[in-house]
């Protein structure tokens, strides 16, 4: 998933209403088992027809929906690895080689069947393709074992590269794509997967995927398909859902109970997937302003942010962790030493941090430090309006401490242009990881992740914190009492330096609706993420689902 909630949420537009309100129409007349559930995904305009799950854009649902990896790693849930088309993984020569152990009875939805041979020209064709492998797994080969048996090379060890080799390397059959020379540009019209659903329908206002008779999962799916819809914006969107035109989608609803739930209360259902994103205040520390520990302490600890989630965010984050780790999720990551560990609020401490490392404040409030004043710009996109808001807030905050900060406001592009050059002084922006902490602290903190590479947008260097995502990188997953001891070893740093500054844990919200189909993921249940943008999640939570 390496997508920020803003590349989900910023594109919504396009549905013919007249079309959108007559199918609803016929949909709800049918038998619950032959009803098909109105899907919004976040689409805008009129949709391209593309199936091709190695397009950087393919339409919603073909990963997951129609193509399936190996293995599902649910973010929803820490250490939840579930087997699908493999049942069995085994690390071999120091993590240099997999071998993957496949499950019988699988066919791909033209009736022919999935093999051994399918698996290794997937990861071959990858190889001979560099262009399709985005993950860079430095594949050297993949040799047929036997039926049921698949032996993968690599140049290095991929410990930590287990989720996008196993989980995000979603499955062609050899038959259809081993003639195709340029995968990139296939648009994939007829696509043939193994996943639980297959194309039925298109249309440039919306498409229809309906259940895969063939699926290896027995008794699955059981609602009979989902049609995916686009419209001309959150607010028509929304529109469509409260008045129970929409089954699923995933839209950010600033007033969600009396936007949605109450209108009605008995099939209106949300969850918050307040795990997925950590929203920072990012310092550059090649600037020699935020080079000063203390610059970045005071300002930590001068942020209100229950304020600013109520009054940026609707109330709708939680308050972030200090140890840049999504939680609950990653509890069981936490370090002992850090148990008790939460972002502090207190001004007064904020002032002692500066005067005490040689700050003095001058006569118009604003602290100084050898004639220069404790004044920054911090960049944003402009009209992302919960940032907007967030500037206000944290203007204002720490004007009351003695410090100036100025919002700078940017166009989206050149937005990443800066934070891609470092032209900046800081920034506000998500940042994100995957089924462990390793990847969220590999992201933003490994030397190796600084940009373009990544996402050290702080620029930050720690030899210790490089050499503790090595000693990961290096170790088995199963051993995980070993990585934890790393991970511990990472947050000592990240607490003694504070190369990040947590605003909130970010949310995307789910909607569904339980009066046409029930089984949707909650909170004693997260067996996958409830967003029906999210790949394969969507598949997971669709196959599960059953017609009411």
């Amino acid at each position: 998933m390496s997508l920020s909630r803003r590349q989900f949420l910023g594109t919504t537009a396009g549905a013919g209403i007249a079309a959108f309100l007559a199918a609803c129409a016929e949909e709800s007349a049918k038998p619950p088992a032959e009803r098909i559930l109105n899907v919004f995904a976040g689409a805008s305009g009129q949709f391209t027809e593309n199936y091709n799950q190695f397009a950087p854009t393919p339409l919603n649902g073909t990963r997951g929906l129609i193509y399936e990896p190996l293995f599902f790693f649910n973010q929803a849930k820490a250490d939840d690895v579930q087997p699908l088309l493999a049942t069995k993984y085994e690390f071999g020569d120091g993590g240099k080689t997999l071998t993957f152990t496949l499950r019988e009875g699988v066919q791909w939805n033209d009736g022919k069947p999935f093999t051994a041979e399918d698996v290794a020209f997937n990861f071959l064709y990858r190889k001979n393709n560099p262009a399709l492998n985005a993950n860079g797994t430095n594949i050297v080969d993949a040799t047929v074992v036997d039926a049921k048996t698949v032996k993968i090379t690599f140049k290095d060890a991929v410990y930590t590269e287990l989720w996008n080799i196993a989980g995000r390397t979603y499955m062609v059959p050899k038959h259809i794509w081993e003639p195709i020379a340029d995968p990139t540009k296939e648009v994939n019209a007829n696509p043939v997967g193994t996943g639980p659903f297959v194309k039925d329908s298109f249309a440039a206002q919306s498409y229809v995927l309906k259940k895969n008779p063939k699926y290896w999962d027995s008794g699955k799916p059981k609602i009979a398909g989902l049609r995916f819809w686009s419209f001309t914006g959150n607010d028509a969107a929304t529109t469509a859902l409260a008045s129970g035109q929409l089954d699923w989608a995933g839209i950010f609803i600033p007033d969600i109970q009396s936007q949605f739930i109450s209108k009605d209360s008995a099939h209106n259902k949300f969850k918050n997937e307040s795990f997925l994103y950590v929203t920072n205040l990012i310092p550059n520390l090649t600037k020699p302003l935020f080079a000063d520990p203390a610059v970045r302490q005071a300002i930590n600890v001068a942020l209100d942010r229950q304020k600013i989630i109520k009054l940026a965010f609707a109330d709708l984050g939680a308050i972030p962790s200090p140890l840049q780790l999504v939680v609950p999720t990653f509890a069981g990551y936490v370090s002992p030493k850090h148990a008790e560990a939460k972002v502090e609020y207190n001004p007064d401490k904020a002032k002692q941090l500066l005067e005490g490392a040689g700050w003095a404040k001058g006569a118009d409030g604003i602290y100084a430090k050898n004639g220069k004043k404790l004044s920054f710009t911090c960049s944003l996109v402009t009209g992302w309006t919960d940032y907007e808001a967030t500037m206000q807030v944290v203007q204002q905050l720490l004007k009351e401490v003695g410090i100036e900060f100025k919002p700078n406001a940017l166009s989206y592009n050149a937005f990443i242009a800066a934070l891609q050059s470092g032209d900046f002084d800081m920034a506000i922006y998500n940042a994100w990881g995957g089924p462990s902490p390793y990847f969220m602290y590999y992201n933003i903190c490994s030397t190796k992740s600084i940009p373009p590479a990544n996402q050290n947008n702080a620029r930050w260097k720690n030899a210790k914190v490089d050499a503790a995502l090595a000693a990961i990188a290096a170790t088995p997953p199963d051993q995980t009492d070993a990585i934890k001891q790393q991970i511990y070893a990472i947050q000592d740093e990240i607490v003694a330096d504070t190369p990040y500054i947590p605003i909130q844990q970010s949310s995307s919200l789910a909607e569904f609706r339980t009066l046409h189909a029930t089984g949707w993921p909650s909170e004693e249940n997260p067996y996958a993420l409830a967003l029906p943008f999210s790949e394969p999640d969507c598949g997971i939570v669709a196959k599960n689902l059953n017609p009411a």
